[in-house]
């Protein structure tokens, strides 16, 4: 099982988003930078207005606060979940 296309349409923006951040903007890209970064907010609230009635609450509550680095947490967990439930886990006893 895998996320919603919402969710992994989300997950890569947010992704996209938090490796922009981490770029940074040095003096030389300055401009680029903030362009880029201007885009990827753009999309995010874009995502944000469009997925809103179809995204888990609390996904949508970190979404709608702006805790993008949250949102993305929350997907990869959920995604790891997903792959992993809970039922077919075996229990490490020693």
């Amino acid at each position: 099982m895998t996320l919603s296309p919402a969710e992994s349409r989300l997950h890569s923006a947010l992704t996209d988003y938090l490796m922009t951040v981490r770029q940074g903007g040095a003096a030389s890209m300055q401009a680029a930078w903030t362009e880029k970064l201007k885009f990827s907010l753009l999309t995010l609230e874009t995502l944000e207005s469009e997925l809103a009635p179809h995204l888990d609450p609390r996904l949508r509550h970190f979404m709608e606060s702006k805790s993008y680095r949250k949102a993305h947490d929350y997907l990869v967990t959920r995604s790891s979940e997903l792959a992993n439930p809970v039922e077919s886990r075996q229990n490490c006893r020693r």
